[in-house]
């Protein structure tokens, strides 16, 4: 299958190769063979995302904790609301889902009618073809009085400071409550996404970054921060080789999940 993507878009064929290349892993930390499966229904030439080991360690790593952040949620709350931001061709609901959640998947429209050819309709799956920053997708969203969780991966670094602000407008204005787990680059990367390993082999670039965190709450003081994990906590657990040698200046510049909650 052909695929034509562009921008931001075509960021999502780089995490689906990081998992499918994974899973061909003796040693697979993901073992996501639905991810492996879709890459070679893929014509497109991966092979240009093969040579950055720090960019396949480092999403491997943003997988695993987001997975498990969000597991724990759905531990704590059996029947909750996901919402997915930029959902891609990722296999997340298949990695978290325990049989009761209700998982939406929000993503450009040309995304959604791809991801539509890879995975088997869900009655509590529910694809949303807008942006981010459309505000009409809150209206394809029934809460029937369960917890909400609102993730983005891989997703806000990509938004103008004034679109991150709306789209954090968007959540606070459209729900009573909430709690986001976003991933976020350091703001150092602003602007760098062409010395990125494998961002560069793409037309997309970084415009928003944080230090902590504190920014997200900057935007909209109606949330509150909650948390923060710097992904390089998992990382160094992995088999890295060389690259564990790196491990100090890859902590400071690394991706981190912020996690927030709103209440009205």
């Amino acid at each position: 299958m052909k695929v034509k993507l562009d921008g931001v878009a075509e960021t999502l064929l780089i995490t689906l190769h990081v998992r499918a290349k994974d899973a061909m892993s003796e040693n697979s930390i993901l073992n996501d063979q639905k991810s492996l499966e879709i890459m070679r229904e893929i014509d497109y030439d991966f092979s240009k995302f093969d040579n950055s080991k720090a960019s396949f360690f480092g999403t491997l790593a943003r997988a695993c904790v987001m997975d498990r952040e969000i597991k724990n949620f759905i531990n704590r709350n059996p029947r909750a609301n996901i919402v997915y931001i930029g959902c891609g061709l990722d296999t997340r609901f298949e990695r978290v889902d325990n049989g009761q959640v209700r998982w939406y998947n929000l993503d450009f429209p040309e995304v959604i009618e791809i991801r539509k050819s890879f995975f088997e309709d869900n009655e509590r799956v529910v694809n949303i073809p807008k942006s981010a920053t459309d505000r009409t997708w809150t209206e394809d969203i029934f809460i029937n009085g369960e917890p909400l969780l609102i993730v983005s991966e891989g997703v806000l670094m990509y938004l103008q400071e004034d679109e991150v602000r709306t789209f954090l407008n968007i959540l606070t204005d459209s729900f009573d409550g909430f709690v986001a787990q976003f991933d976020l680059i350091y703001k150092e990367m602003v602007n760098k996404g062409k010395k990125h390993g494998t961002v560069k082999h793409t037309n997309a670039d970084f415009n928003f970054g944080v230090t902590d965190g504190h920014e997200i709450v900057d935007l909209n003081p109606k949330l509150r921060q909650v948390g923060f994990i710097n992904f390089t906590d998992k990382l160094k657990t992995f088999k890295l080789g060389w690259l564990r040698l790196f491990l100090p200046i890859i902590r400071r510049m690394n991706n981190r999940l912020c996690i927030y909650e709103y209440r009205k």
